[in-house]
């Protein structure tokens, strides 16, 4: 069955193209919506006909390459809503959360494909130990916020891939092609004026961050149980998904810290403003460190200095050794693991309950810009560092504490249970 699906459908995809195509040139002259289905209908069958050589889809393919399940999907929707239609512009609503997605995911992965990055985001597609994940995270927030479309296109695109019904063994291949990417892009700058009402608003990225970490910690469970050389080596490596995600989530807080370090300076104290910079450089350190401050992308050579006291040979203070006692003690050991889980046990357990019932050490608290967390960011603390220290069973596990442990940091620095101290208009 599925070579039945592989030899046809990308003939029908090539067929498609050139109906709906058909369909919205003749749109303009045809009122009628039957004779435009009779059309559409007509093109797509003439397109399928085999002539001497071949059919025509087999020329149109060269051209377009082949649809993806989410473009056969798509492009079909598209032309049923524009025939069926008894409006002048049909509506596309339900198409533009997904043809959204696609241009975002276009403008990011293409460029990667033809090598004009570090990254190459087209090889994850080949063994999608990556984006699998990614896929799910997805999936389960598109069924969480009702967009019935685009849980389904991921639905539908991974389980062909699964099935192998198309000839590429590649996942991209299946949710992404140049064919939908154009309309995509078309669908959007049409019906920009739907876009101005979009806001990324706290509950969607609460929702989808809290998704990721769960998602990726139960998938790292699996991987280390039943596949330790994929964790490993795949999962986890250095300049990795992992490791950059990472890099990114920290970035953003920093540039949180810093936009209200801006809007606060000339209505907060100095002593507010300063620690709000310090945490702004904190995750500017955290990030720099976390891929040794761009020594591998920008190909840097480690001082001979370093060399010898790094425990990776690379830039970067967390892996420095020192001596202790007659003894060799890593730093990211002494300060990052055990003083910052200290730090966090205090800042948890003492500061935020005192913070709660007493209002003397909640004047100090928001005086010193602290975010204090929600009862949700406490869980998530607790829950990513018993799922990590008692379920992965990997010397390389530290990444996932990094990486969901810097997700919660995030959103615990945005979307404090103290959020109005950040506000301008409120004084403290």
């Amino acid at each position: 069955m599925s070579e039945l699906f592989t030899q046809w459908l990308p003939h029908a995809g090539a067929a498609l193209v050139v109906a709906s195509v058909a369909t919205v040139i003749t749109r303009r002259f045809i009122v009628h919506r039957s004779a435009q289905g009779m059309i559409f209908g007509a093109v797509f069958l003439a397109c399928l006909i085999p002539l001497p050589a071949f059919s025509l889809t087999h020329y149109i393919r060269v051209l377009t390459g082949d649809l993806s399940i989410t473009g056969l999907i798509i492009l079909a929707l598209a032309a049923y809503q524009s025939i069926r239609s008894s409006k002048s512009r049909p509506d596309y609503t339900q198409l533009m959360p997904p043809a959204l997605v696609l241009v975002v995911v276009s403008v990011v992965l293409y460029p990667t494909a033809l090598g004009l990055t570090y990254f190459d985001l087209y090889a994850y597609g080949y063994y999608p130990i990556i984006l699998g994940p990614i896929l799910f995270v997805l999936f389960a927030s598109a069924v969480w916020f009702g967009l019935t479309l685009s849980a389904a296109l991921l639905a539908m695109g991974f389980l062909a891939f699964a099935l192998g019904i198309l000839e590429s063994d590649n996942l991209w291949d299946y949710l992404i092609d140049p064919v939908v990417a154009a309309y995509a892009f078309y669908m959007v700058i049409k019906n920009r004026h739907q876009l101005t009402n979009f806001r990324v608003t706290q509950h969607p990225v609460e929702v989808m961050l809290t998704v990721t970490i769960a998602t990726f910690l139960l998938f790292a469970i699996y991987l280390a149980k039943f596949n330790h050389d994929a964790f490993r080596y795949e999962f986890v490596i250095e300049d990795g998904f992992i490791e950059w995600c990472t890099v990114l989530v920290l970035f953003s807080a920093m540039l949180v810290c810093f936009k209200r370090f801006l809007a606060l300076r000339r209505v907060r104290s100095k002593l507010f403003l300063s620690v709000t910079m310090l945490l702004t450089l904190l995750c500017l350190f955290g990030a720099g460190e976390e891929i040794s401050w761009g020594q591998r992308l920008f190909e840097l050579e480690t001082p001979d200095y370093l060399k010898g006291k790094n425990a990776q040979g690379e830039l970067g203070i967390h892996n420095l050794v020192v001596e202790i006692n007659g003894e060799q003690v890593k730093l990211n050991k002494l300060i990052f693991g055990t003083g910052l889980a200290l730090a966090l046990l205090i800042y948890l357990f003492v500061a935020t309950p005192l913070y709660r019932k007493n209002a003397t050490v909640r004047s100090f608290f928001n005086a010193i810009a602290a975010p204090m967390p929600r009862n949700y960011h406490i869980a998530g603390y607790l829950l990513i560092v018993a799922t990590v220290e008692l379920l992965i069973d990997s010397s390389k596990r530290g990444e996932m504490t990094e990486f969901a442990g810097s997700i919660m940091f995030a959103l615990n620095v945005i979307y404090p249970y103290n959020r109005d101290i950040f506000d301008p208009k409120k004084t403290l």
